[in-house]
């Protein structure tokens, strides 16, 4: 890790990393988080997801990739293609 990167962090999740250079605020990142599993139909999904992030084991600096896939695990969820639809699990 670069030293500069590792100077500059957010502690906690405030904000998760794209990139060393990119981030997202964590209001953001929820909302990316439900479009991408496309949990919007989820009673309280927003609370759900707030309560489980208080519990993330991981130190910062948090990377969006390691932080979705932890909720993924946790909650059971998977990232929707963009570019094609639902397919039923057989």
């Amino acid at each position: 890790m670069r030293d500069d990167f590792a100077i500059k962090q957010v502690g906690g999740l405030e904000c998760i990393h794209l990139s060393t250079t990119e981030r997202l605020q964590l209001d953001c990142f929820i909302g990316h988080y439900i479009k991408t599993r496309n949990l919007s139909s989820v009673p309280d999904i927003e609370r759900i997801l707030r309560i489980t992030l208080d519990e993330y084991p991981g130190q910062a600096p948090v990377m969006v990739n390691e932080l979705n896939a932890w909720i993924d695990r946790t909650l059971g969820y998977r990232a929707a293609h963009p570019d094609f639809s639902q397919l039923e699990d057989l």
